[in-house]
Protein backbone atom coordinates (compact mmCIF):
# COMPACT_ATOMS: atom_id res chain seq x y z
CA UNK A 1 0.00 0.00 0.00
CA UNK A 2 1.30 3.22 -1.48
CA UNK A 3 1.71 5.82 1.78
CA UNK A 4 0.25 9.51 0.76
CA UNK A 5 2.63 12.08 1.91
CA UNK A 6 1.06 14.48 3.83
CA UNK A 7 2.12 18.34 3.71
CA UNK A 8 1.19 19.06 7.21
CA UNK A 9 3.08 16.80 8.79
CA UNK A 10 5.93 17.28 6.27
CA UNK A 11 6.26 20.97 6.77
CA UNK A 12 5.88 20.37 10.84
CA UNK A 13 8.71 17.36 10.72
CA UNK A 14 11.26 19.91 8.01
CA UNK A 15 10.65 23.19 10.70
CA UNK A 16 11.12 20.65 14.00
CA UNK A 17 14.56 19.21 12.28
CA UNK A 18 15.60 22.59 11.26
CA UNK A 19 14.81 24.43 14.43
CA UNK A 20 16.27 21.44 16.84
CA UNK A 21 19.34 21.68 14.14
CA UNK A 22 19.56 25.08 14.74
CA UNK A 23 19.53 25.47 18.48
CA UNK A 24 21.69 22.56 19.09
CA UNK A 25 24.53 24.35 16.68
CA UNK A 26 24.13 27.23 18.72
CA UNK A 27 24.34 25.40 22.17
CA UNK A 28 27.75 23.86 20.77
CA UNK A 29 28.68 27.02 19.83
CA UNK A 30 28.10 28.53 22.95
CA UNK A 31 29.95 25.49 25.13
CA UNK A 32 33.32 26.08 22.73
CA UNK A 33 32.96 30.10 23.52
CA UNK A 34 32.34 29.42 26.74
CA UNK A 35 35.45 27.27 27.23
CA UNK A 36 37.52 29.53 24.85
CA UNK A 37 36.47 32.15 26.74
CA UNK A 38 37.74 30.58 30.12
CA UNK A 39 40.85 29.91 28.38
CA UNK A 40 41.43 32.81 27.31
CA UNK A 41 40.75 34.95 30.44
CA UNK A 42 42.92 32.46 32.28
CA UNK A 43 45.62 33.36 30.14
CA UNK A 44 45.74 36.57 30.92
CA UNK A 45 45.57 36.07 34.70
CA UNK A 46 48.30 33.84 34.59
CA UNK A 47 50.84 36.07 31.71
CA UNK A 48 49.76 38.66 34.33
CA UNK A 49 51.07 36.65 37.35
CA UNK A 50 54.31 35.72 35.32
CA UNK A 51 55.21 39.44 35.81
CA UNK A 52 55.71 39.00 39.56
CA UNK A 53 59.58 40.71 39.90
CA UNK A 54 60.19 38.67 43.34
CA UNK A 55 60.77 34.92 41.12
CA UNK A 56 64.21 33.55 41.74
CA UNK A 57 66.11 29.97 40.99
CA UNK A 58 64.42 28.02 44.07
CA UNK A 59 62.29 30.54 45.32
CA UNK A 60 59.07 30.59 43.21
CA UNK A 61 55.68 33.08 44.10
CA UNK A 62 52.02 31.71 44.89
CA UNK A 63 49.20 33.27 44.79
CA UNK A 64 45.90 31.22 45.32
CA UNK A 65 45.99 28.70 43.04
CA UNK A 66 48.84 30.50 40.60
CA UNK A 67 52.58 30.04 40.78
CA UNK A 68 55.36 31.62 39.18
CA UNK A 69 58.69 30.01 39.27
CA UNK A 70 62.24 30.84 37.05
CA UNK A 71 62.41 27.30 36.73
CA UNK A 72 60.44 24.33 35.93
CA UNK A 73 61.59 21.70 38.45
CA UNK A 74 60.24 24.59 41.07
CA UNK A 75 56.69 24.42 39.91
CA UNK A 76 54.56 21.91 42.33
CA UNK A 77 55.12 18.61 42.33
CA UNK A 78 51.54 17.38 41.38
CA UNK A 79 51.33 19.93 38.37
CA UNK A 80 55.06 18.22 36.94
CA UNK A 81 53.38 14.75 37.30
CA UNK A 82 50.55 15.39 35.72
CA UNK A 83 51.72 17.95 33.19
CA UNK A 84 54.58 15.42 32.36
CA UNK A 85 56.76 18.16 30.06
CA UNK A 86 57.51 22.13 29.83
CA UNK A 87 55.91 23.96 27.79
CA UNK A 88 58.22 25.09 24.87
CA UNK A 89 56.35 27.72 23.17
CA UNK A 90 55.42 31.49 24.90
CA UNK A 91 52.35 32.75 25.50
CA UNK A 92 50.88 29.65 25.09
CA UNK A 93 48.11 27.66 27.59
CA UNK A 94 48.49 24.12 28.39
CA UNK A 95 45.47 22.17 30.22
CA UNK A 96 45.02 18.69 31.91
CA UNK A 97 41.08 18.43 33.11
CA UNK A 98 40.59 15.69 34.88
CA UNK A 99 37.08 13.81 35.44
CA UNK A 100 33.89 15.54 34.71
CA UNK A 101 31.44 15.35 31.88
CA UNK A 102 28.43 17.71 30.54
CA UNK A 103 26.41 17.02 33.82
CA UNK A 104 29.48 17.41 36.69
CA UNK A 105 32.16 19.72 36.93
CA UNK A 106 35.78 18.01 36.57
CA UNK A 107 37.63 16.95 39.77
CA UNK A 108 40.37 19.03 38.88
CA UNK A 109 42.36 21.18 36.01
CA UNK A 110 46.13 21.92 35.83
CA UNK A 111 47.27 24.50 33.58
CA UNK A 112 50.35 25.87 32.62
CA UNK A 113 51.95 28.78 30.30
CA UNK A 114 55.84 29.86 29.47
CA UNK A 115 55.99 33.78 29.61
CA UNK A 116 58.70 36.08 28.89
CA UNK A 117 59.58 38.73 31.50
CA UNK A 118 62.56 41.09 30.13
CA UNK A 119 65.20 38.48 29.07
CA UNK A 120 64.06 35.82 31.42
CA UNK A 121 61.78 33.11 30.86
CA UNK A 122 59.42 32.42 33.44
CA UNK A 123 56.83 29.25 33.97
CA UNK A 124 53.37 29.92 35.62
CA UNK A 125 51.27 27.15 36.59
CA UNK A 126 47.08 26.82 38.42
CA UNK A 127 45.88 24.43 39.97
CA UNK A 128 41.79 23.88 39.98
CA UNK A 129 40.52 21.84 42.53
CA UNK A 130 36.71 21.60 42.98
CA UNK A 131 36.81 20.34 46.59
CA UNK A 132 39.23 22.89 47.92
CA UNK A 133 37.27 26.18 48.87
CA UNK A 134 38.21 29.36 46.97
CA UNK A 135 37.96 31.70 44.09
CA UNK A 136 37.10 28.74 41.80
CA UNK A 137 34.47 27.18 44.12
CA UNK A 138 31.27 28.12 43.39
CA UNK A 139 27.64 26.55 44.02
CA UNK A 140 24.69 25.83 42.13
CA UNK A 141 24.96 23.50 38.97
CA UNK A 142 27.78 23.44 36.49
CA UNK A 143 27.93 25.87 33.19
CA UNK A 144 27.92 23.22 30.72
CA UNK A 145 24.49 21.71 32.85
CA UNK A 146 22.98 25.26 32.39
CA UNK A 147 23.81 25.00 28.79
CA UNK A 148 22.15 21.72 27.97
CA UNK A 149 18.94 22.54 30.31
CA UNK A 150 18.83 25.48 27.85
CA UNK A 151 19.02 23.75 24.95
CA UNK A 152 16.40 21.36 25.85
CA UNK A 153 14.21 24.07 27.13
CA UNK A 154 14.20 25.80 23.73
CA UNK A 155 13.85 22.91 21.51
CA UNK A 156 10.48 22.33 23.60
CA UNK A 157 9.16 25.54 23.85
CA UNK A 158 10.27 26.01 20.08
CA UNK A 159 8.29 22.32 18.95
CA UNK A 160 5.23 24.12 21.20
CA UNK A 161 5.26 27.22 19.25
CA UNK A 162 5.46 25.30 15.76
CA UNK A 163 2.46 23.31 16.60
CA UNK A 164 0.33 26.37 17.28
CA UNK A 165 1.61 28.01 14.46
CA UNK A 166 0.56 24.69 12.64
CA UNK A 167 -2.72 24.07 14.20
CA UNK A 168 -3.44 28.13 13.20
CA UNK A 169 -2.78 27.77 9.78
CA UNK A 170 -4.68 24.26 9.48
CA UNK A 171 -7.77 24.95 11.10
CA UNK A 172 -8.43 27.53 7.96
CA UNK A 173 -7.56 24.80 5.60
CA UNK A 174 -9.43 22.11 7.05
CA UNK A 175 -12.62 24.82 6.82
CA UNK A 176 -11.81 25.35 3.26
CA UNK A 177 -11.14 21.52 2.53
CA UNK A 178 -15.13 21.21 4.08
CA UNK A 179 -16.36 24.04 2.21
CA UNK A 180 -15.21 22.63 -1.01
CA UNK A 181 -16.01 19.51 -0.15
CA UNK A 182 -19.70 20.71 0.31
CA UNK A 183 -20.26 23.38 -2.11
CA UNK A 184 -23.70 22.94 -3.84
CA UNK A 185 -25.64 25.10 -6.31
CA UNK A 186 -26.94 27.30 -3.50
CA UNK A 187 -23.48 27.86 -1.99
CA UNK A 188 -21.93 29.13 -5.19
CA UNK A 189 -24.53 31.90 -5.48
CA UNK A 190 -23.85 32.64 -1.48
CA UNK A 191 -20.69 34.91 -0.77
CA UNK A 192 -17.12 33.23 -0.41
CA UNK A 193 -16.28 32.77 3.39
CA UNK A 194 -13.84 34.28 4.76
CA UNK A 195 -10.38 32.14 5.36
CA UNK A 196 -8.36 34.51 7.18
CA UNK A 197 -5.40 34.15 4.91
CA UNK A 198 -5.00 35.81 1.74
CA UNK A 199 -3.96 33.12 0.12
CA UNK A 200 -6.31 30.79 1.23
CA UNK A 201 -8.97 33.40 0.24
CA UNK A 202 -7.69 33.43 -3.22
CA UNK A 203 -7.51 29.61 -3.90
CA UNK A 204 -11.32 29.72 -2.31
CA UNK A 205 -12.17 31.84 -5.64
CA UNK A 206 -10.08 30.21 -7.64
CA UNK A 207 -12.06 27.06 -6.72
CA UNK A 208 -15.65 28.63 -6.74
CA UNK A 209 -14.97 29.91 -10.01
CA UNK A 210 -13.91 26.81 -11.37
CA UNK A 211 -17.14 24.85 -10.30
CA UNK A 212 -19.12 27.98 -10.70
CA UNK A 213 -17.76 27.70 -14.80
CA UNK A 214 -18.63 23.83 -14.84
CA UNK A 215 -22.20 24.46 -13.54
CA UNK A 216 -22.74 27.30 -15.97
CA UNK A 217 -21.31 24.65 -18.79
CA UNK A 218 -24.07 21.65 -17.19
CA UNK A 219 -26.66 24.61 -17.08
CA UNK A 220 -25.78 25.44 -21.10
CA UNK A 221 -25.85 21.71 -21.83
CA UNK A 222 -29.40 21.11 -19.98
CA UNK A 223 -30.45 24.63 -22.34
CA UNK A 224 -29.60 23.08 -25.15
CA UNK A 225 -31.56 19.96 -24.39
CA UNK A 226 -34.52 22.02 -23.05
CA UNK A 227 -34.09 23.62 -26.34
CA UNK A 228 -33.59 21.03 -29.28
CA UNK A 229 -36.51 19.35 -27.38
CA UNK A 230 -38.53 22.31 -28.12
CA UNK A 231 -38.04 23.41 -31.32
CA UNK A 232 -37.36 19.10 -32.84
CA UNK A 233 -40.97 19.10 -32.30
CA UNK A 234 -42.24 20.78 -35.57
CA UNK A 235 -39.90 18.98 -37.87
CA UNK A 236 -40.66 15.72 -35.97
CA UNK A 237 -43.89 16.42 -36.53
CA UNK A 238 -43.50 16.89 -40.45
CA UNK A 239 -41.64 14.08 -40.77
CA UNK A 240 -44.22 11.46 -39.29
CA UNK A 241 -47.21 13.38 -40.43
CA UNK A 242 -45.79 13.19 -44.10
CA UNK A 243 -44.79 9.82 -43.59
CA UNK A 244 -47.92 8.81 -43.06
CA UNK A 245 -49.76 10.82 -46.06
CA UNK A 246 -47.13 8.78 -47.98
CA UNK A 247 -47.66 5.04 -47.02
CA UNK A 248 -51.42 6.29 -47.58
CA UNK A 249 -50.10 7.45 -51.26
CA UNK A 250 -48.30 4.76 -51.91
CA UNK A 251 -51.29 1.94 -51.05
CA UNK A 252 -53.71 4.06 -52.75
CA UNK A 253 -51.59 4.49 -55.78
CA UNK A 254 -50.76 7.98 -55.72
CA UNK A 255 -48.69 9.97 -58.27
CA UNK A 256 -45.09 10.04 -58.32
CA UNK A 257 -44.90 13.92 -58.49
CA UNK A 258 -47.35 13.83 -55.32
CA UNK A 259 -45.03 11.37 -53.91
CA UNK A 260 -41.93 13.02 -54.28
CA UNK A 261 -43.51 16.29 -52.86
CA UNK A 262 -44.05 14.64 -49.33
CA UNK A 263 -40.64 13.48 -49.37
CA UNK A 264 -39.48 16.48 -50.01
CA UNK A 265 -41.25 18.08 -47.32
CA UNK A 266 -39.72 15.54 -44.98
CA UNK A 267 -36.16 15.47 -46.73
CA UNK A 268 -36.52 19.61 -45.93
CA UNK A 269 -37.66 18.38 -42.28
CA UNK A 270 -34.50 16.41 -42.13
CA UNK A 271 -32.26 18.98 -43.03
CA UNK A 272 -33.49 21.54 -40.59
CA UNK A 273 -32.85 19.40 -37.62
CA UNK A 274 -29.16 18.72 -38.82
CA UNK A 275 -29.05 23.05 -39.25
CA UNK A 276 -31.48 23.57 -35.83
CA UNK A 277 -28.74 21.28 -33.73
CA UNK A 278 -25.76 23.15 -34.91
CA UNK A 279 -27.19 26.53 -34.79
CA UNK A 280 -28.94 25.38 -30.80
CA UNK A 281 -24.91 23.91 -30.19
CA UNK A 282 -23.49 27.90 -31.32
CA UNK A 283 -25.94 29.18 -29.10
CA UNK A 284 -25.55 27.30 -26.27
CA UNK A 285 -21.97 26.58 -26.07
CA UNK A 286 -21.22 30.43 -26.93
CA UNK A 287 -18.49 29.72 -29.89
CA UNK A 288 -16.90 33.11 -30.77
CA UNK A 289 -17.50 32.16 -34.67
CA UNK A 290 -20.07 33.51 -36.49
CA UNK A 291 -22.71 31.47 -38.79
CA UNK A 292 -22.17 31.75 -42.15
CA UNK A 293 -24.82 33.88 -44.05
CA UNK A 294 -26.50 32.43 -46.85
CA UNK A 295 -29.05 34.12 -49.57
CA UNK A 296 -32.08 34.02 -47.92
CA UNK A 297 -35.89 34.64 -49.35
CA UNK A 298 -37.76 35.99 -46.06
CA UNK A 299 -40.98 35.32 -48.18
CA UNK A 300 -40.29 32.04 -49.39
CA UNK A 301 -39.35 30.57 -46.06
CA UNK A 302 -42.54 32.39 -44.02
CA UNK A 303 -44.65 30.60 -46.21
CA UNK A 304 -42.97 27.57 -46.27
CA UNK A 305 -43.23 27.42 -42.73
CA UNK A 306 -46.73 28.38 -42.44
CA UNK A 307 -47.44 25.42 -43.93
CA UNK A 308 -45.40 22.94 -42.03
CA UNK A 309 -47.21 24.41 -39.08
CA UNK A 310 -50.27 24.68 -40.20
CA UNK A 311 -50.99 21.33 -37.70
CA UNK A 312 -50.87 23.52 -34.74
CA UNK A 313 -54.71 25.08 -36.58
CA UNK A 314 -56.20 22.24 -36.73
CA UNK A 315 -59.42 22.51 -34.82
CA UNK A 316 -59.28 26.20 -34.34
CA UNK A 317 -61.24 28.82 -36.06
CA UNK A 318 -58.02 30.76 -37.69
CA UNK A 319 -57.45 32.75 -40.41
CA UNK A 320 -54.36 33.04 -41.86
CA UNK A 321 -53.35 36.45 -44.00
CA UNK A 322 -49.93 36.06 -45.38
CA UNK A 323 -48.14 39.40 -47.46
CA UNK A 324 -44.36 38.99 -48.62
CA UNK A 325 -42.30 40.27 -51.53
CA UNK A 326 -39.56 38.58 -53.36
CA UNK A 327 -36.62 40.22 -51.85
CA UNK A 328 -33.51 38.41 -50.79
CA UNK A 329 -31.39 39.02 -48.17
CA UNK A 330 -28.08 37.95 -46.85
CA UNK A 331 -28.58 36.31 -43.72
CA UNK A 332 -27.71 33.18 -41.12
CA UNK A 333 -30.77 30.62 -42.58
CA UNK A 334 -30.48 28.29 -39.66
CA UNK A 335 -31.07 31.51 -37.72
CA UNK A 336 -33.72 32.88 -39.00
CA UNK A 337 -35.37 29.61 -39.64
CA UNK A 338 -35.41 29.29 -35.80
CA UNK A 339 -36.66 32.55 -34.63
CA UNK A 340 -39.65 32.45 -37.56
CA UNK A 341 -40.70 29.13 -36.30
CA UNK A 342 -40.92 30.40 -33.13
CA UNK A 343 -42.75 33.37 -33.85
CA UNK A 344 -45.14 31.32 -35.90
CA UNK A 345 -45.77 28.93 -33.72
CA UNK A 346 -46.47 31.30 -30.72
CA UNK A 347 -49.12 33.30 -33.19
CA UNK A 348 -51.08 29.86 -34.02
CA UNK A 349 -50.85 27.98 -30.23
CA UNK A 350 -52.43 30.95 -28.60
CA UNK A 351 -54.78 32.18 -30.99
CA UNK A 352 -57.93 29.76 -30.77
CA UNK A 353 -59.98 31.70 -33.26
CA UNK A 354 -59.08 35.27 -35.29
CA UNK A 355 -56.75 36.19 -37.83
CA UNK A 356 -53.26 35.84 -37.99
CA UNK A 357 -51.75 38.34 -40.07
CA UNK A 358 -47.92 38.11 -41.63
CA UNK A 359 -46.31 40.65 -43.18
CA UNK A 360 -42.73 40.65 -44.72
CA UNK A 361 -41.19 43.30 -46.83
CA UNK A 362 -37.32 43.44 -47.78
CA UNK A 363 -35.95 42.51 -44.29
CA UNK A 364 -38.72 43.76 -41.62
CA UNK A 365 -41.33 40.74 -40.57
CA UNK A 366 -44.58 42.16 -38.54
CA UNK A 367 -46.78 39.05 -37.39
CA UNK A 368 -50.14 40.24 -35.64
CA UNK A 369 -52.68 38.00 -33.99
CA UNK A 370 -56.69 39.20 -33.69
CA UNK A 371 -58.63 37.13 -31.78
CA UNK A 372 -61.71 37.33 -29.28
CA UNK A 373 -59.62 33.98 -27.60
CA UNK A 374 -56.17 34.47 -27.16
CA UNK A 375 -53.96 32.61 -24.43
CA UNK A 376 -52.00 34.26 -22.81
CA UNK A 377 -51.19 31.99 -20.59
CA UNK A 378 -47.26 31.26 -20.59
CA UNK A 379 -48.27 27.89 -19.51
CA UNK A 380 -48.92 26.49 -22.46
CA UNK A 381 -46.01 23.71 -23.25
CA UNK A 382 -43.26 25.96 -25.33
CA UNK A 383 -44.90 29.53 -25.02
CA UNK A 384 -42.30 30.69 -22.77
CA UNK A 385 -39.32 28.65 -23.73
CA UNK A 386 -39.79 29.71 -27.45
CA UNK A 387 -39.87 33.14 -26.68
CA UNK A 388 -36.66 32.96 -24.28
CA UNK A 389 -34.84 31.55 -27.54
CA UNK A 390 -36.49 34.22 -29.89
CA UNK A 391 -34.80 36.41 -27.75
CA UNK A 392 -31.55 35.13 -27.11
CA UNK A 393 -30.87 34.79 -30.62
CA UNK A 394 -31.82 38.10 -31.75
CA UNK A 395 -29.99 39.45 -28.63
CA UNK A 396 -26.80 37.74 -29.74
CA UNK A 397 -26.70 38.96 -33.49
CA UNK A 398 -28.30 42.80 -32.08
CA UNK A 399 -31.32 42.73 -34.27
CA UNK A 400 -34.25 45.07 -33.83
CA UNK A 401 -37.02 43.22 -32.31
CA UNK A 402 -40.24 44.23 -30.38
CA UNK A 403 -43.08 41.92 -28.84
CA UNK A 404 -46.11 44.54 -27.99
CA UNK A 405 -49.66 43.22 -26.58
CA UNK A 406 -52.76 44.46 -27.71
CA UNK A 407 -56.29 44.66 -26.82
CA UNK A 408 -56.83 41.52 -29.08
CA UNK A 409 -53.48 40.18 -28.87
CA UNK A 410 -50.10 40.70 -29.84
CA UNK A 411 -48.14 42.58 -32.60
CA UNK A 412 -44.29 41.02 -33.13
CA UNK A 413 -42.43 42.85 -35.20
CA UNK A 414 -38.14 41.95 -36.12
CA UNK A 415 -35.80 43.99 -38.41
CA UNK A 416 -32.95 41.50 -39.64
CA UNK A 417 -30.35 44.21 -40.08
CA UNK A 418 -27.77 45.30 -37.24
Amino acid sequence: MKIIPSIRLYVLLAMLVTGIGTILILSALSLHYFIAGMDSSLRVSMYAQGQQQNVSDAKPYQFESFTVASRWQDLPENVRQVMLEPPTELNVLHKTIIGGNLITPPDAGYFTMKVAYGTETRFVSMVFDRNKVGAFKRSGPPYFLMIFITAVLGIVAFSVVLIWVMRRVTLPVDRLKNWAKGLNTQQLEQTTPDFHYSELNTLASIIKSSLSKVQESLAREQQFLSYASHELRTPIAVVRTNTELLQKMISKGATTDKQAQVVSRIERAGITMTDLTETLLWLTRQEEKSLPLNEVHLGQLIRQLVQDLRYLTHGKNIEINIATDESIQLLPNTLCRIIMTNLIRNAFQHTQEGLVTIEQSGHQVVIINQCDSYASSNEDLGFGLGLELTTRLISQYHWQYQNIETNRGRKVSIDFIR
